[in-house]
């Protein structure tokens, strides 16, 4: 497949997200978190049996838009959970080091299955996916496990569609932190997931041997899971404002050092991303959920995740196209330009936000 393909595919699996995330995170406050998790682990053990069995590019799109689905139904209804977990207990203000633990966890275990997908891949092209077969069905043994503590229902509204554009426009226009957060989010989150598409092209120009590009993803998933086990210290001694500066700074730093360096060792500079993701994601996770309403919270956090989804959907066949007819380095140099740009003035509308809000006395 080519870049355009690869970026086609991910903009499908972002389309099956982007029509059931808020839908599904909406459910996932009426019906219960744990109902919304149950539904995404089975489409997802669908979607990769279908993978198991696909042989044509439309096959692969429906296993991807399978796995998409899933994936909607379980974003915003997990990290939902997580806080009214804590919540029982009075211990919110100890989300940050939880959803950094979570990634610690998630990344670990992308790099160890990265490290082994290489070998699995050379035994048979399609192990990996057969084996994760069983990993999803494990993941839904685990969710019917969990027991959900009963959670103080709001009113049944008249109209679920008048309620569900309430929560839209609340998020999205009214209030002016959750506006801001989410578009620093995207902003930010954009610029590290492009580069995650375009590293094995990177790393193939640069002339790093294929078995190499297992055990490269695992050192990378390794530093990222370390980044995020450090994100609180890192915000406790700098403040969340120099935190997300940093982050802004990362994007350029990344971008262009990949794009100058002609060396195998320039790769390196991709751990500019990793560390971007590490700390911006749980400091703006952890101010989004303490500004979403409670009945309401799987349903804004959907949202979010359906905002950046929309935004790759737009943004990665163009940018598969432009690696195509440009080359991989001028596309890298016109990224720069661009994730920067975005994300300075998604920060400078972050900090306004605050500004304004703090003085109002909220």
């Amino acid at each position: 497949m080519s870049v355009a393909d690869i970026m086609i595919l991910q903009s499908l699996f972002g389309l099956a997200v982007v029509i059931l995330e808020f839908p599904s995170g909406y459910l996932a406050d009426r019906l219960g978190h744990r109902r919304a998790l149950v539904i995404g682990a089975t489409l997802s053990i669908v979607g990769w049996l279908a993978y198991t069995r696909a042989a044509s590019f439309a096959a692969v799109a429906g296993a991807e838009m399978l796995l998409g689905a899933g994936s909607a139904f379980v974003s915003g209804a997990d990290r939902a959970l997580l806080w009214t977990s804590l919540g029982e207990g009075s211990r919110h203000g100890a989300y940050p080091r939880w959803e950094g633990r979570l990634r610690v966890a998630s990344q670990t275990s992308e790099a160890v299955s990265a490290a082994a997908g290489g070998w699995l891949y050379t035994l048979a092209p399609r192990l990996p996916f057969w084996l994760q077969v069983p990993t999803a069905a494990l993941g839904l043994a685990t969710i019917v496990a969990l027991r959900e503590t009963p959670r103080p229902r709001a009113p049944s509204p008249r109209s679920h569609a008048r309620r569900a554009l309430h929560v839209v426009g609340h998020t999205l226009w009214r209030h002016r932190r959750l506006r801001a957060a989410m578009a620093l989010s995207v902003a930010l989150g954009l610029a590290s997931y492009v580069m995650v598409w375009l590293i094995q092209p990177y790393l193939q120009l640069r002339g790093v041997p294929a078995a190499w590009f297992g055990p490269i993803w695992a050192g990378a998933h390794v530093w990222l899971a370390g980044v995020s086990l450090v994100n609180a210290r890192v915000v406790s001694a700098f403040g969340v404002r120099a935190t997300l500066v940093g982050c802004c700074l990362l994007i350029p730093l990344g971008y262009v050092g990949l794009a100058a360096s002609a060396s195998v060792w320039g790769a390196a500079f991709y751990l500019c991303f990793m560390t971007l993701r590490g700390l911006q994601g749980p400091i703006l996770a952890t101010l989004m959920q303490a500004d979403a309403p409670d009945e309401d919270r799987a349903s804004v956090l959907s949202l979010v995740a359906l905002v950046f989804r929309l935004a790759f959907v737009v943004a990665g066949p163009p940018i598969g196209v432009l690696v195509d007819r440009a080359g991989l380095e001028t596309a890298l140099a016109v990224l720069a330009l661009v994730f920067t740009a975005l994300g300075v003035a998604a920060l400078a509308l972050f900090a306004h936000a605050y500004r304004i809000e703090r003085g109002a006395g909220s």
